[in-house]
């Protein structure tokens, strides 16, 4: 039964901090479902009610991961783009709500919308179309974008066992990429413990460590988005694997285009952003790892 005048004393509504907790949703995404007419509701003592029903057809219309995308993400990221370089931040924002609107679920909002257009902006400033003070303007943009979308990505829900560790390489100054595949594994319950930007290598090793010594270290990734930090990113690799023989090991990150170059650094596997990093820890056990790092550390020793 929907939500309706009558329906107020009905004992099946329920308010929206319970029904983010069934839908395994974040408060702010039930809320915007019900702000933007996609949940029926009714507004009982300040606070608003729903029916579980209701709940589940959204559920059925609104499906996890990457699926519900709205139309046209191509041209939401140039437009995203075209604010990032002007330093716009209430018309970026205004882009990531009527995608929100349409449908978008809070992981594609990054593997969609943001990190390709940051991405864009990436090689633009490699052609020298864009210069620094641009991508600059840009990035604390999507600094500020990321603040606010983070609520939408990573939702509700207790993380599983065992620990992901994730960091920079050493001297990669770039933060983004890192705090985005952070918040895409926590979407899928994945316990992180995110190191930044620019990570030494001893400090790879220690969080490692440490993660071992207080639950399971699930696996370690390194982000690359500068090339010029390919020997660092190795030699982190290389020490991991000594460090921690049969733990999975990833690489990503713009400056890696495929699994080739990543199992050239001495990875086991390569995912281009938080999703995909999920489904490979879903389907690698700790057995797995451990012969994939060997082939390629002679090319960046």
């Amino acid at each position: 039964m929907g939500v309706g005048p009558t329906a107020i004393a009905d004992e099946r509504l329920v308010d929206l901090n319970t029904a983010a907790r069934r839908a395994g949703l974040h408060y702010m995404t039930v809320y915007r479902h019900v702000r933007t007419g996609r949940l029926p509701a009714v507004q009982l003592g300040g606070r608003w009610w729903v029916d579980p029903a209701d709940l589940g057809r959204l559920a059925t219309r609104v499906p996890p991961g990457r699926t519900g995308r709205p139309p046209r993400w191509g041209e939401r990221q140039q437009r995203l783009v075209d604010r990032l370089l002007a330093g716009d931040v209430g018309g970026a924002w205004a882009l990531v709500d009527q995608a929100l609107a349409g449908g978008a679920v809070g992981g594609d909002l990054y593997v969609h919308l943001l990190g390709p257009a940051l991405e864009e902006v990436g090689r633009r400033w490699a052609d020298g179309v864009a210069t620094v003070e641009d991508e600059h303007r840009a990035t604390a943009v999507a600094v500020r974008m990321v603040g606010r979308l983070t609520a939408h990505v990573v939702g509700a829900g207790r993380p599983g066992d065992g620990t992901v560790v994730l960091g920079g390489a050493p001297g990669d100054p770039h933060l983004l990429p890192v705090v985005m595949v952070a918040d895409l594994l926590r979407s899928r319950h994945v316990r992180v413990l995110d190191l930044g930007a620019d990570v030494p290598e001893a400090s790879f090793l220690e969080a490692a460590s440490r993660a071992a010594t207080t639950g399971r270290l699930r696996a370690v990734g390194v982000s690359l988005s500068d090339a010029g930090r390919a020997r660092a990113a190795a030699s982190v690799l290389r020490a991991l694997r000594r460090a921690h023989p049969g733990v999975t090991l990833l690489a990503g990150g713009p400056a890696l285009k495929g699994r080739d170059a990543a199992v050239a650094l001495g990875a086991d596997e390569w995912a281009t952003d938080g999703l995909a990093a999920a489904d490979v820890l879903a389907n690698t056990s700790p057995g797995d790892a451990g012969d994939a790092g060997d082939a390629g550390d002679a090319g960046y020793r």
